[in-house]
């Protein structure tokens, strides 16, 4: 497979599981710009999704199915003639995966597995690019960046199993199968168009706009302090992995902002650029003996990919504050 470039794009046909969420929206609008084909297959279109609310619903083809529906999987990859797969579809909110652990673990896990199987007996399909996460590493406390190699440790989520498994057979199929498949961890993404309110970023937003108490209950004390990275840098991460992908297949890399900051930090800068009011957070959150840290090392992606990360915290705060407030009435 010839690696791609931006004139490349232009022929590929790229299919997005999970196009209407929060990252598949950002990239497949990442791909439409380089004139790629891009067909979504998610079983919900939500009227909030960035991917309607920036008028880009209409340019890709929507294929309405669950991503575990293997047979559903291969036909589309012959029918569309599917090259690249970003494989996006998971259940994603952690409350969620805690109080449904067997179908989270169904999506997650066998969802992928389903993929990987369309993919292996496909006879179009090129690459695979699936979103892991930086919860693969479980709960992290130390003060040193995590490298790719890094085991994964316990954890109080069911999310956090559900992404280790996922990766692994990613990993596996590619070095068992020959297929050029590769793992992206992702830190703590943010930016314009992320539903999941029960994720910091916009929990802190919703609050303020609607002038609530600045109140985020029990699931923190403030004291953690992690990663965050721009949506456009993660969906850089995605194209800079499917251009390499003849030479990185069967590897993870991690993707950060490189600005680790505490959870009580990050809502107060939230509330400065939001209309510059100092506001103190309210963490209901047993006190931490040892607070949590978790900062991806990027180096790996930096050397191979040539990837880093552009935009700065505060930057893209700004960025995303604004458009929430422009969008709020259509969330």
């Amino acid at each position: 497979m010839a690696q791609l470039t931006d004139n490349s794009w232009a022929q590929n046909r790229c299919l997005v599981t999970g196009g209407y969420g929060f990252g598949g929206s950002h990239l497949c609008e990442q791909l439409l710009g380089k004139s790629a084909r891009v067909y979504v297959l998610d079983r919900e279109a939500p009227s909030n999704s960035y991917l309607v609310l920036s008028g880009l619903a209409d340019r890709v083809k929507y294929i309405y199915g669950d991503v575990r529906d293997l047979d559903l999987l291969k036909t589309s990859l012959e029918r569309f003639e599917i090259d690249t797969i970003f494989h996006l579809a998971a259940q994603p909110v952690v409350p969620i995966c805690n109080s449904r652990p067997y179908e989270s673990l169904s999506i997650n896990v066998m969802g992928t597995y389903s993929v990987l199987e369309a993919m292996r007996t496909s006879s179009y399909t090129k690459s695979l690019i699936f979103a892991s996460s930086g919860a693969y590493y479980g709960t992290t406390t130390g003060l040193e960046t995590i490298k790719e190699e890094h085991p994964p440790l316990a954890s109080a989520s069911i999310y956090v199993p559900s992404k280790v498994a996922a990766d692994i057979a990613v990993r596996c199929y590619a070095k068992t199968y020959g297929l050029k498949a590769a793992v992206c961890r992702f830190i703590n993404t943010y930016g314009p168009g992320n539903t999941n309110f029960s994720t910091i970023v916009p929990k802190a937003i919703t609050l303020l706009i609607n002038n609530q108490p600045y109140d985020f209950g029990a699931r923190d004390d403030g004291t953690s302090t992690f990663d965050y990275l721009n949506i456009r840098d993660m969906t850089r991460g995605y194209l800079s992995m499917a251009e390499n992908i003849d030479s990185i297949s069967g590897e993870a890399f991690n993707f950060g902002g490189g600005y680790p900051i505490s959870v009580k930090d990050l809502v107060q800068l939230i509330s400065r650029l939001f209309d510059g009011k100092e506001r103190e957070p309210i963490f209901h959150g047993a006190k931490k003996e040892v607070p949590i840290r978790k900062c991806l090392d990027t180096s790996k992606a930096n050397k191979q990919l040539g990837w880093e990360p552009s935009i700065l915290l505060e930057e893209g705060l700004k960025e995303t504050i604004n458009w929430y407030k422009q969008h709020w009435d259509r969330l």
